[in-house]
């Protein structure tokens, strides 16, 4: 056991891990890992370390000012339900709704949007957590589900026969899904991951209900992260968008035959299918224009001999959808939604009337890009002072279908700034905080980033890692800043391509210029800065920590990637290297070498540190989090901890039920005490 006192003059016993005397040498440089051990999760000795970690952080928070308090307050706050993933029936509305928990719940609302009863799961394996439900418009009687089986890679697809009450066929390592024309064929996509070739190898595969058959349909043999499945509206176009990294998809066109046939022709760039108008295939693309634009393809062309449909401007285009013979695109301006209607001629005709400038619009439901029995549209939106609510679009009038907390915020104010960074790009930032808050150089501060996956960091309610709403936390006369780092799709190509592979780094010296000029002007400082993020987001968070461990007073990394070396073993590790870029390469090897968070521990004094991982996360393995919080508690030469937490059910989120509860009571409780918040 490693001994030491930490603030309050309590002392804590990290438990010690056996170090090993494994290194390995790449182009020159020898690298050891000591902690290589705690790769094994089923090894005896990591599960007795882990248990021993568990045990540690427990007695660390049965003591901790506060904590009982967030928790009990997190149990009492109120619960307004949301939606999401809907699909719009005679009956009303399938839905899968959010509970207080971290559990989600499939439900079945009336047109009124009440709730009518709560979908019997009977069938489905008690192992498995389902999240959507897909009734085919064909039978009533046919449905399948999607869930996660406890310690899965991805998700699986249930067929169920609600007539027989059967449970006919299990699908295992879907990435995406969706009725074929005869509502009776289910189209798929897998992959099968090869991380010593560093290979991806792709599948799109038919399952027939009727035959219980599955028939392959075609395979992607070159590396790629996924194939994203689409059908127009009324069926009769099916496309598979192979997704070859996070910036250039191959676009293949299903023929009457049943093949696939490419229509890309080594044409680069990000492709999504729209839908079809006419006798026309509409894609938006970023191919010729950074910030999106629409094309239409005809039957039998290829994507290059496409004409520009709408076309490209100042805001990027996000999404499109159809509506009737019209199309609705969701543009992101300065990083706040924006949506707009264009005819079937792609001109313009209105923008919708959001509740806020500086908000969140994105598409609810299940079936946006697959066949549709309905005209009208179902659309969530959100802001850092409206939580979410579900509008309706009916031809051009919008109405709000569903606002549950119709609770204003105005004495809180949202301003955007933009920080210019070291080589001159402006990197925006949202500042909430309440109206007339004076500099006084101690306002506790939570901030927040992603940057990466050409995944945009839209304005939300609540922060998604922490499960903090944004509204409770300024309410107490506190500041939150939400970052859009390069890495993301916020300003089309060049953003995420600022963020990625080589420029991987912009991410982390992004946050930093931000960081710091919010505390030079006066309004915090770094023992009240905390920061958050989780996935990339927790690589962004220890990347943080180990470069400028300085300029913060709290860091939460939920299922974070922290070992930029080994993490290409991982059995997604093929996937991510289209991202990050692969360490076998000798020119980005001592790129990666130079931020990965694990290799650049140093012995010297870090800020109070919580890090949360999950056994059955395949998305990020928790080898990641376990080697980062050993490697820390060993160097870290400050009073503050560094805490571990490991979710035994975990997947790649704070777990579900009272584990869900208890993780976040200690995140938020961990902030405010580390901040200074509590009194001893």
């Amino acid at each position: 056991m490693k001994t030491i006192e930490f603030e309050g003059g309590r002392f804590m016993n990290y438990p010690q891990w056996k170090k090993s005397n494994w290194s390995e040498t790449r182009f020159g440089v020898t690298m050891k890992d000591e902690y290589i051990g705690l790769e094994q999760p089923k090894d005896p000795e990591v599960l007795k370390w882990v248990a021993e970690e568990n045990t540690l952080t427990d007695q660390f928070f049965s003591t901790l000012p506060g904590y009982a308090e967030k928790k009990e307050q997190l149990q009492a706050r109120p619960f307004y339900a949301s939606y999401s993933a809907l699909t719009e029936t005679d009956e009303g509305y399938w839905a899968t709704r959010a509970n207080k928990d971290g559990t989600r719940t499939l439900v079945v609302l009336d047109q009124n949007f009440k709730e009518i009863r709560e979908v019997d799961l009977s069938l489905i394996p008690d192992t498995i957590t389902v999240f959507t439900a897909n009734p085919s418009f064909a039978d009533p009687n046919l449905i399948y589900y999607t869930g996660l089986e406890d310690g899965a890679g991805r998700p699986c697809v249930l067929v169920v026969d609600q007539k027989a009450n059967k449970l006919i066929r299990k699908l295992d390592g879907i990435f995406y899904s969706l009725w074929d024309k005869t509502g009776r064929r289910i189209l798929y996509s897998d992959a099968d991951a090869d991380p010593e070739k560093g290979l991806n190898v792709n599948h799109v595969r038919c399952y027939d209900c009727d035959k219980d058959e599955i028939q392959t349909c075609f395979d992607y043999h070159e590396n790629a992260v996924l194939v994203r499945l689409a059908s127009s509206s009324d069926g009769k176009t099916v496309i598979a968008e192979v997704m070859e990294n996070y910036a250039d998809t191959v676009i293949f066109v299903q023929q009457d035959n049943g093949e696939f046939v490419s229509v890309s022709q080594d044409l680069k760039g990000a492709f999504t299918y729209v839908d079809t108008l006419g006798d026309e295939l509409i894609f938006l693309t970023q191919s010729d224009a950074p910030m999106g634009r629409l094309i239409a393809v005809k039957q039998g062309q290829t994507l290059a001999e496409g004409r520009t449909f709408v076309a490209e401007c100042a805001m990027k285009l996000e999404d499109a959808v159809r509506h009737g013979e019209q199309l609705v695109l969701f543009y992101l301006n300065d990083a706040a939604s924006l949506v707009r209607i264009v005819d079937k001629a792609g001109a313009f005709c209105s923008d919708l009337p959001l509740p806020s400038p500086w908000g969140a619009c994105t598409l609810a439901m299940q079936n946006a890009r697959a066949i549709r029995k309905t005209e009208s549209l179902i659309l969530e939106f959100e802001s850092f002072v409206h939580s979410p609510m579900l509008l309706k679009l009916t031809g051009d009038q919008l109405e709000v279908l569903y606002q549950p907390n119709p609770q204003s915020a105005d004495a809180i104010e949202v301003r955007q700034i933009f920080t210019e960074a070291a080589d001159g790009e402006r990197i925006p930032a949202f500042v909430v905080m309440p109206k007339g808050l004076q500099k006084t150089g101690k306002t506790p501060t939570l901030m927040y980033g992603y940057g990466g996956y050409n995944n945009a960091i839209l304005p939300s309610y609540n922060n998604p890692f922490v499960d903090l709403d944004i509204v409770d936390w300024v309410s107490q006369g506190r500041i939150y800043v939400s970052i859009n780092l390069r890495g993301g799709s916020e300003y089309g190509t060049r953003w995420h391509e600022g963020g990625s592979l080589a420029n991987k780094k912009n991410c982390f010296t992004d946050f930093i210029a931000t960081a710091e000029r919010i505390q030079q002007e006066g309004w915090t400082c770094p023992a009240k800065t905390a920061i958050c993020g989780g996935s990339n987001g927790g690589l962004l968070m220890c990347a943080l920590l180990t470069m400028r461990p300085d300029l913060w007073g709290c860091m939460i990394a939920s299922v974070p990637h922290t070992d930029m070396i080994r993490f290409r073993n991982d059995d997604r590790g093929p996937m991510y290297i289209t991202e990050y870029g692969d360490p076998m390469d000798p020119n980005l090897f001592p790129l990666m070498l130079s931020y990965s968070p694990y290799h650049n521990i140093q012995p010297i004094a870090y800020p109070a540190t919580y890090i949360q991982t999950g056994e059955c996360d395949n998305n990020v393995p928790p080898y990641h989090g376990k080697k980062m919080a050993a490697k820390l508690q060993e160097n870290n030469q400050s009073e503050h901890p560094v805490l571990l937490r490991v979710l035994a059910l975990g997947s790649h989120d704070r777990g579900k039920g009272e584990a869900h509860l208890k993780t976040i009571a200690e995140m938020q409780s961990y902030i405010d005490w580390a901040l200074g918040e509590v009194q001893e």
